[in-house]
């Protein structure tokens, strides 16, 4: 029986689902009469700033474990290092009682125990594999409304730091090819860098899901996911304020929650356009926010211009929704995978008029409409599901442990 161990302080654990990318693994890996498995997991949640107060760690098909740190307020906070230092911690601490693992798989971030964890299976001879969600610390920078010369000194310690957790890895996957290139410093132990998509649930999006009630005639335009500094959703309500004097039946649907809804439910407020013109839905089930997407006619992939965002999960379920997207996310691979395989249109961040000439051409052109819709379906069939696309993993880690 081959111990694999999955490293991953963010998860979804406490939905008793497996869509979560590191859920969705573990259970996979679960199948296999082989694998021992055990996920290693946080007991605090990121996105809703909780701690998991249910039992969980009979609810699923392989070994959970819940480790325990302080918690924090802020995103962006000395309170949340000293929390991710604890999780670290306790997790060295009860890893040490365990019999060794045959093969670790470790999320990136959390940098502090990607480390401890990456120094503990070279120390044991264990395979030790990085899977790159996010580029920390230059997303943590990026995230700082500042260009403050002070700011780029204070993370090189934080670069150097990140070199060396990319150094101790065997094999590196990333969210995105620009994520796994990250990983190719100077002395890396790993041969090959290889993207996964994010991925989405393909079944979800094949399944009869009823449809939003729309108006004759209305058209639908999309955002789903974070709602913070990183994202250009301050220009969608500004452009869809522009658009409802000559365009009053284009409605824009923001789903999700985070630390800038308040904001933009207020300026949605003042431009007397919440619930008429902009509609914000708040936090939903994946289940409601596949029915929202299937009902939609656009997505919009709004990212800020210096914002490190790749392939997220937006875009999977965007491509498996069908959708023709509009993108202003300025990371190359992305602007580039949009124009080569035809899935939409670039515009420029934080430019209302090119979000507006953007949309306007997609209703003047509904030919173009419906070739970008299918060029997403098929990219999401060949790239986003993770049926088919999670299998490179698989295989790797079989082909180690042989």
């Amino acid at each position: 029986m081959k111990k694999i161990w999955i490293i991953a302080p963010f998860t979804d654990i406490y939905t008793l689902d497996i869509r979560d990318r590191f859920l969705y693994i573990a259970n996979e890996l679960s199948k296999n009469k082989n694998y021992e498995v055990h996920l290693f997991t946080s007991n605090f949640i990121h996105l809703k700033k909780e701690f998991i107060n249910i039992s969980i760690e009979d609810k699923y098909s392989f070994n959970v474990h819940l480790i325990h740190e302080k918690g924090y307020k802020k995103n962006i906070s000395f309170s949340r290092a000293l929390s991710h230092i604890s999780f670290a911690s306790n997790l060295m601490k009860k890893v040490k009682k365990m019999d060794k693992p045959n093969l670790i798989f470790c999320a990136y971030p959390m940098m502090t125990s990607a480390y401890l964890i990456g120094k503990y299976a070279k120390k044991n001879k264990i395979p030790f594999i990085i899977d790159i969600q996010d580029t920390w610390p230059e997303s943590i920078s990026s995230g700082i409304n500042t260009d403050n010369i002070l700011v780029k000194t204070l993370m090189l310690p934080f670069t150097i730091y990140a070199n060396k957790i990319y150094k101790l890895a065997d094999l590196v996957f990333g969210v995105s090819q620009t994520y796994a290139n990250r990983a190719k410093v100077k002395g890396t132990l790993a041969k090959e860098f290889i993207s996964v998509y994010i991925g989405a649930e393909g079944n979800k999006f094949d399944d009869i899901i009823k449809l939003k009630e729309k108006s004759k005639g209305e058209v639908w335009c999309i955002y789903i996911g974070t709602l913070s500094y990183s994202y250009d959703l301050l220009t969608l309500i500004l452009t869809f304020h522009d658009l409802k004097e000559t365009n009053p039946n284009i409605k824009l649907y923001i789903l999700g929650d985070g630390p800038d809804f308040n904001i933009l439910k207020n300026k949605a407020e003042e431009l007397e356009l919440l619930n008429k013109t902009v509609y914000l839905k708040g936090f939903l089930p994946y289940e409601e926010v596949v029915s929202y997407l299937k009902s939609s006619d656009i997505a919009l992939n709004a990212i800020k211009g210096k914002a490190l965002q790749t392939m997220t999960n937006k875009f999977g379920d965007f491509v498996s929704a069908g959708l023709p997207i509009l993108n202003c996310c300025q990371m190359e691979e992305v602007k580039k995978i949009i124009e080569e395989k035809g899935l939409g249109m670039n515009y420029i961040p934080e430019n209302s008029n090119s979000l507006k000439e953007a949309i306007l051409f997609l209703l003047e052109h509904k030919d173009k409409m419906l070739e970008f819709s299918k060029n997403s379906k098929k990219f999401a069939n060949e790239k986003f599901d993770r049926r088919k696309s999670y299998n490179i993993i698989f295989e790797k880690i079989k082909e180690i442990l042989q």
